[in-house]
Order: C-alpha cells, then structure tokens, then sequence
C-alpha cells in the first residue's frame, strides 16, 4: 500500500491523525442560523454583535437562514432548513394554500353559529319566562305578544313579526326539543357550508316558513318556534347528502316521520315547516352544486333571488288579508293594540 503524499505547503505527517485547526469563520461559515464575518474583519473567529431585527437593542449573533435578518432566539422558528424570522414565517404562512370544502369555506373550521343560534333561543325564551312568570305559559309576556307571528297583525304593518317568531317558544318542552333539533342537524351542516353560509340558510328557512305561515293560515291564527328554520337545516342536509352519494335511509326517515307528525298533530304549523323545508333544500343546493369558477356568484344570486321571492309572497298574502286591526279591536286580538 502506498500513501500518496501530503498537498503542497502541508508538512508529512500521519494521515490517520486529526485534520488541522482552522479558525472558526473559515471552519464552520454559517450554520444552524449563525454568521461569522470573514477573515480580515472585525470580530473574526468571534460571533457577530448585531441587533435582533424585532427587538432593537437585544444583541444577536443568529439570523433567519431565509432572507438574513438578524434575530434573537425568541424571534426564530425552526422550519425544515434552519431557522426562519417572524417576518418570513408570516409571509410563508399568507402565501400556503387553504383547503376549501366544495362550497368554499374553510375545511376543518370549528362550528360556531349553530351554538349561538341556540344561545340566543335560549336566552329569549328565559327573558320571556321571567317576564311571564312560567314556563309552560308565556302568553302574559309582553316580549312574546311582540314577537308572535299573526298574518292579521303582519299585515296590519307589523313585519318584524316574521323574523322574531322564530326565536320563541310555547314552553320548556318546546324549546328543549327544537334546540336539541338544532344541534344535531345543525352543526354537521355548518361544517360543509361554513358559518356565513349556513346563517343564510337558516335566516332564509326561517323567514320561508313564516311567508308559507302567511299564505296558507287564518289571519287570526298565529305561530312561533324555530322549526321552519331547523326544517331548512334538515332540507339541506338532504341536498348534501345526494351531492356526496351518502346513504341517505336513515335521514330520509328522520325527515319522513318529522312531516308525518306535522300534519297529524293538532297545533302544529305543517306550513312553517313545509316551507322552511323547501327554502333550506333551494338554498343550499345552490351552495353546493356549483363549480368553483362561479360558484360565489351563483350562492350570493341565490340569496338574493329567495329573499326576493319571500318578500314577494308575504306581500301578496298581504293583499289577500281582508282583516285588520282597525276591523277588530272590540275582540281585544292580541297585538292589535300595538298596530
């Protein structure tokens, strides 16, 4: 064996013994974030005495292996090569895609409307409580007699009375089992539709019950309750689940037995849920069906159109009331008084 001998300008020695010393600039350069200047310069073989880029004042010898800020440890991400600064980790984060469901909204993003939809139920339905003095009976409270749908008094001027009918309750029973309703069909929507969405199917739904309320009930009649809006949320689950191909048996019963009762039960209002069922249904197959190139187009158009179509037919259920308050004060109707 031979050995081939040593570079030029290096002595001979062992060449199983250790490397020769280099100084540190020379030796190591930057690495895992830190600089050393170059020979012939200040400070060499020593780190350098910068100030963090963040923290004026705060002396550093790291900077981002990215763009060379210097930063002081607190300031320093580890990413996959090195160390990355404040500002290129907020850049790096604004530039990543985000996943999207196929309505657009963010996948993985933590319901939040479904449950402050059922915190403001709730909180309605106990200030018309106290105001009432019992639970089963809220007609004494004047929230309640505000709130009531009546196409008599809607169409004696009184139009908030299609929104605000769907935040009371007749009774404990009556909201415990409507929230519950919501919760379960609500948050799995929301999921898919996404927050803002899923509020406009629900607004939409409930104001769709109230306007099918007005078209096909007596005008001395009234309504409250939350479950044409829930039939919308219901309906729309009914649309996702054919938009996906998801075994839909078990939904469809639910949904089934639900109009079942509504028409056999005396005192509840099939229309409010008949109607909230189609509007939610129309509605969020416009949020899921349509490709991504107009797919915000077509969602707000929707809106847009059903809101339209709801105006449109409580107004003409309106021109059809021949009844209002100024006809029948002497029976002291509840309501009229505020007409």
């Amino acid at each position: 064996m031979t050995i081939s001998p040593p570079p030029g300008g290096q002595p001979p020695g062992d060449p199983w013994g250790p490397a020769p010393y280099q100084p540190p600039g020379q030796q190591y350069g930057r690495q895992f974030g830190q600089q050393y200047p170059p020979p012939g310069q200040p400070g060499y073989g020593a780190a350098a005495t910068e100030t963090c880029a963040f923290h004026p004042g705060r002396p550093t010898a790291l900077h981002c292996t990215r763009c060379g800020r210097p930063a002081c440890p607190e300031c320093l991400t580890q990413a996959s090569v090195g160390f990355h600064c404040r500002a290129c980790v907020a850049e790096s984060r604004a530039n990543q895609r985000v996943a999207r469901t196929v309505t657009g909204a963010r996948v993985g993003q933590q319901p939040m409307v479904t449950f402050v939809l059922i915190g403001i139920n709730v909180l309605i339905f106990l200030i018309t409580a106290i105001q009432a003095g019992s639970g089963v009976d809220l007609s004494p409270s004047r929230i309640f007699q505000d709130g009531t749908l009546a196409p008599t008094l809607v169409a004696s001027g009184q139009w908030w009375r299609l929104l605000t009918s769907g935040f009371l309750h007749l009774s404990v029973i009556h909201i415990g089992l409507n929230m519950l309703s919501l919760y379960f069909v609500g948050v799995g929507l929301e999921r898919i539709l996404g927050r803002t969405r899923f509020l406009a199917v629900y607004l939409l739904a409930l104001l769709g019950g109230s306007a099918s309320v007005m078209l096909f009930t007596d005008p001395l009649s009234s309504a409250v309750g939350a479950s044409g809006a829930i039939f919308g949320i219901l309906g729309g689950l009914v649309v996702v689940f054919k938009r996906f191909r998801y075994d839909m048996r078990q939904l469809i019963f639910v949904l089934a037995i639900n109009l079942y009762l509504s028409f056999q039960i005396q005192g509840i209002s099939w229309q409010a849920h008949v109607g909230g069922l189609v509007v939610g249904a129309a509605v969020t197959a416009a949020m899921v069906y349509p490709g991504q190139a107009i797919r915000k187009r077509v969602q707000i158009g929707a809106v847009v159109v059903v809101l339209v179509l709801v105006a449109a037919a409580v107004v003409f259920s309106d021109t059809q009331i021949g009844v209002r308050c100024s006809d029948i004060t002497a029976t002291q109707f509840v309501g009229c008084t505020g007409g």
